[in-house]
């Protein structure tokens, strides 16, 4: 089973992301700020990271960026605007969950 690490302070999108994504057969990993977010990974490492920009702040997203440098795919959802990351893709907040779904598959070279 494909383990996907979601990050998003938001618990509603949090509940509503992990719900669809795990209705679509991954194993996902849900984490509400950057620190546990590295935690986790360093535990255990997913085959793909979507993540918020702002954990609350983007600094916190960027730092999370860092930590996870090239080791993941990186999904980065925002709803502002995104300075030039060393992700895989920024996809902007509202985002439809089939485009996401699609880069997912993408990034995991499925797709």
């Amino acid at each position: 089973m494909r383990t996907l690490l979601l990050v998003e302070d938001d618990p509603d999108q949090l509940g509503v992301r992990t719900m669809l994504l795990e209705r679509e057969g991954f194993n996902v990993l849900a984490e509400t700020d950057a620190d546990q977010a590295a935690a986790r990974i360093e535990a255990r490492l997913p085959d793909v990271v979507v993540m918020d920009l702002r954990l609350p702040l983007m600094e916190d997203g960027l730092r999370l960026i860092a930590a996870i440098g090239a080791r993941v795919p990186v999904i980065v959802l925002t709803g502002g605007h995104a300075p030039d990351l060393p992700v895989a893709r920024v996809l902007h907040k509202p985002c439809r969950t089939r485009i996401l779904l699609d880069v997912i598959g993408e990034v995991m070279g499925g797709g």
